[in-house]
Order: structure tokens, then sequence, then C-alpha cells
């Protein structure tokens, strides 16, 4: 085991309860419209490069809730795909 990594894990652990939220609304509504495109992306690419720097470094503590939030994300993105009609018209585009 790593230098102090139980203080990765114990964050990790903390991110994923507070992300639980998130995917148990968006779960029960399908409603993706605060989150934009950039804000999953971007996520989904940290957390893969978090991965990817977890497994090279045989750190549990990242590689185990890394899986967990890119699972998490992967739905996020599934449902804003297959959800569009809580979309809503560009305000701007109305004008």
């Amino acid at each position: 085991m790593g230098k102090f990594e139980s203080l990765i894990g114990a964050a990790g652990i903390l991110g994923l309860i507070s992300f639980s939220s998130l995917l148990q609304e968006i779960y029960k509504t399908h409603n993706t419209t605060s989150l934009p495109w950039t804000w999953i992306i971007t996520n989904l690419a940290a957390q893969t490069l978090a991965f990817a720097y977890g497994m090279a470094n045989i750190s549990y503590g990242i590689m185990l809730p890394g899986v967990l939030f890119i699972s998490g994300l992967f739905y996020i993105l599934y449902i804003k795909y297959n959800h569009k009609q809580y979309e809503t018209p560009d305000k701007k585009a109305q004008l």
C-alpha cells in the first residue's frame, strides 16, 4: 500500500457518496438538463486519467472509486443522450 493511500481512498468514498445522490435523482427523473455535455465529458476524461494513474501505480484506493465514477458517468451520458424531451430550446433561438 502506497504512502497515504487510505486518504485518497477516503476521498473517493466521500466523492462516491456525493455523486450517488446525483445519480439517484437522475434515475428518478431522467432529467439531466442541469448537466452540460462539457461537464459530463470532462469528468469522464478526468476519471479515466485518474483510473489509469491508479492502474499504473496499482493503487486500489484510486482504481475502485474510479470504476464506479466512470460507470455512473456513462449512465448519465446514456440518460442525457436518450431522454432529450427534458431539454428546453435555447432562449436565444426564440428571439
